[in-house]
């Protein structure tokens, strides 16, 4: 009997000096995921979220003729275009092996990668997935199918590693409305069960750096936090330092927007995490701040029929940009859940038997 285990070991050992069955692998850093993003893989996203709302991802059920994703005010206002977006997302979160939940009457799509160790410390990376303009033809590819495709890319490589430390990637609902969704799910979820968010990083518009209004304007990533809070001063340190780290070539305002400036820092689904009472470190990255967006110089398309791949909007769609936004995201989330090493794999268990033997041998 031992000469036959000790020639099946042998065996195993061969097959691994010839590499054929996986040798002791290497910790994994937060390069690994980083680098398994895709700038094809995002721009699969954000198209499919971008046609929500003529049924080509669920069916006729889901063909309301045009694009549009509205849910402003709860179930009542849901398109059918919003629930086919609800689906996808489910589905998608689903197949990466997450735990899937909807929370709320505007359906934020909640999908959570349980931690090994720290599991009550949570991170979120989150994005709207609704858009304002009920029964009319409003895609919102950059508004924001960008963010949301970012978090699902997010999800595909993060979800593929193991973190001591949570983390949730967030769809969010109603933000339109004025961040229904987000509010309803920090004041019911988070405050409610008194839950360690210790930082949560929101992704709204994120394609479209470039200006309508000038072609020579300066194209960067802008960063809004609540300034005087130190918690979300070095959150927002973090993201810098990671984006400088994992995404160099992505240009960033030197200037992080929030300081004295309410909308800055609030006007989306990381305001409710900062308002006064909630003191979870949140961060917004977009490709303006909010007044630049709402003057409607950078982006003329802004909340209207023309914001698709396919139309006027398109033509300063910057898919490359958007990707570098996802890397830097992933850089930041990685370390800070801190990426720890795969289970034992076949090897350990290879060398752990041959030495049991080769300790009976000798006994012997």
């Amino acid at each position: 009997m031992f000469e036959a285990m000790r020639a099946r070991v042998l065996v195993i050992v061969l097959l691994l000096a010839a590499g054929t069955v996986p040798a002791l692998a290497q910790a994994p850093t937060p390069w690994d995921p980083v680098n398994q993003v895709s700038q094809s893989q995002y721009q699969t996203y954000q198209l499919a979220v971008q046609d929500m709302g003529l049924g080509l991802y669920g069916g006729l059920a889901y063909n309301q003729g045009y694009r549009n994703r509205y849910n402003a005010s709860g179930p009542a206002s849901e398109s059918l275009g919003f629930k086919e977006a609800t689906l996808y997302l489910c589905d998608k979160f689903a197949a990466m092996g997450l735990n899937v939940t909807v929370h709320g009457d505007y359906k934020n799509v909640v999908a959570e990668l349980p931690g090994t160790e720290t599991t009550d410390k949570v991170f979120i990376i989150s994005g709207h997935y609704d858009h304002p303009e009920y029964n009319a033809d409003r895609p919102g590819g950059d508004d924001n199918a960008s963010g949301t495709a970012g978090v699902l890319e997010a999800a595909r490589v993060l979800s593929q590693y193991h973190f001591k430390s949570t983390i949730r990637f967030i769809g969010w609902g109603g933000e339109e409305g004025w961040m229904h969704g987000s509010w309803d799910y920090v004041q019911n979820v988070v405050k409610a069960n008194n839950q360690n968010v210790v930082g949560m990083l929101n992704l709204d518009m994120i394609i479209r750096p470039g200006w309508d209004s000038n072609p020579n304007a300066v194209v960067d990533l802008d960063i809004g936090t609540r300034m005087e809070r130190p918690n979300c001063v070095a959150w927002a340190d973090k993201f810098r330092t990671a984006a400088g780290t994992y995404a160099p070539s992505l240009p960033i305002d030197p200037v992080t927007h929030g300081a004295d400036d309410y909308y800055e820092w609030y006007a989306s689904d990381q305001g409710p995490f900062m308002s006064d009472g909630y003191d979870y470190p949140g961060l917004m990255v977009a490709e303006n701040t909010c007044h630049e967006i709402w003057s409607g110089q950078p982006n003329y398309y802004y909340h209207q029929y023309g914001d698709a791949s396919d139309r006027a909007a398109g033509a300063l769609y910057d898919y490359g940009f958007a990707t570098d936004v996802v890397r830097a995201s992933v850089g930041m989330i990685a370390t800070e859940a801190q990426i720890v090493p795969e289970p034992a794999t076949l090897s350990i268990l290879v060398i752990g038997v041959g030495s049991l033997l080769l300790k009976r041998r000798r006994a012997a």
